[in-house]
């Protein structure tokens, strides 16, 4: 089975805080059920075509993924690998530690809220319609929709996130 969105794959906006409608991921109702059909994650709010027709494809020219073609959280780590971070077009204003003050601003995004720093996908590389754009290109920031617990866990979505220990990407350049 393939667990298509985050609403599927983690529960998503449909699960949130509160949950009044008592919501629950492909895999914890699986669970809950004891079926115990194999899932496959391909979260996203919503999800990239590439993602889903690459994990289709993929099952059927090879079969079913091993386990070290997924990530912890069930996401085939070929669309899931790396953190957005790491291919963001903004990184090197990071690294600088040139900070946005407001969205239209150069400069990272990390401050006002971007959650690419602990979001895995390749969005910054794959681009969105027909390779146009993403968010952050378009002038929004990561909002980490591809995260297991979105939004909650990545709530309040413009402020910074407290306590986040950034990787130490491209250390001894």
């Amino acid at each position: 089975m393939i667990a298509l969105g985050t609403c599927a794959a983690y529960g998503g906006i449909a699960a949130a805080a509160p949950n009044v409608s008592q919501s629950v991921s492909l895999p914890q109702f699986f669970r809950s059920a004891g079926i115990k059909t194999p899932t496959i994650n391909v979260p996203g709010c919503p999800p990239h075509p590439d993602w889903f027709m690459g994990t289709v494809a993929t099952v059927l020219l090879t079969g079913l993924p091993k386990p070290e073609d997924l990530d912890e959280f069930g996401r085939p780590k070929a669309f899931y690998g790396s953190l957005i971070h790491e291919n963001c077009q903004r990184r090197a204003y990071y690294d600088e530690k040139k900070f946005a003050k407001k969205l239209s601003d150069e400069g990272c995004l990390y401050e006002l809220g971007c959650k690419g720093p602990v979001t895995h996908a390749d969005c910054p590389t794959r681009l969105w319609n027909g390779g146009a754009n993403w968010c952050v290109g378009s002038g929004g920031m990561c909002i980490g929709c591809c995260s297991p617990g979105f939004p909650d866990l990545v709530s309040p979505i413009y402020q910074k996130a407290p306590d986040v220990s950034l990787p130490n990407i491209g250390a001894g350049r």
